[in-house]
């Protein structure tokens, strides 16, 4: 991907997202907190796209937000793996490590998210399904293609 790890996701689903209302209308100028923020209040899914337009998920835009602006391992292990409360927020926080840390940072961060047990909607293409974080987590350590992104 170069120098700029926006490239990480493919050209085409960069252009959906810029394209996509969400994020001309919720994404800009946002810092590392309030892409927290923002997870913490509108996110109610994970996934990739969907529909046949192949519309990007808010998740996925938030996602590629976070490769813009390449907040360091410590404040996505601080504020996002950290929180709690919101698991949308952790998913995202693990779902950017994933594609930006180094390998060993990606299993000492990720690793202790097999013990949270809370249920995420997934979004498919063409369907929902319901997957517990720790299998999210998994998927992300051991899957080529997560949420329609191929992981480095």
């Amino acid at each position: 991907h170069g120098t700029d790890p926006q490239n990480i996701l493919e050209y085409i689903v960069r252009q959906k997202i810029y394209d996509s209302r969400f994020w001309k209308e919720e994404c800009f100028g946002l810092t590392a907190a309030d892409v927290l923020e923002k997870a913490a209040t509108v996110l109610k899914c994970v996934g990739g796209s969907f529909g046949g337009n192949a519309q990007p998920t808010k998740f996925l835009s938030l996602a590629l937000k976070l490769l813009q602006i390449q907040p360091s391992t410590d404040i996505i292990r601080d504020t996002f793996l950290e929180t709690e409360d919101f698991k949308y927020v952790r998913a995202l926080g693990a779902f950017y490590l994933r594609l930006t840390a180094r390998p060993a940072d990606i299993y000492e961060l990720l690793e202790p998210l097999y013990r949270d047990y809370r249920i995420l909607r997934y979004r498919e293409v063409t369907e929902w399904k319901l997957l517990t974080i720790d299998q999210f987590v998994h998927s992300l350590l051991t899957e080529r293609i997560v949420c329609g992104i191929a992981v480095p």
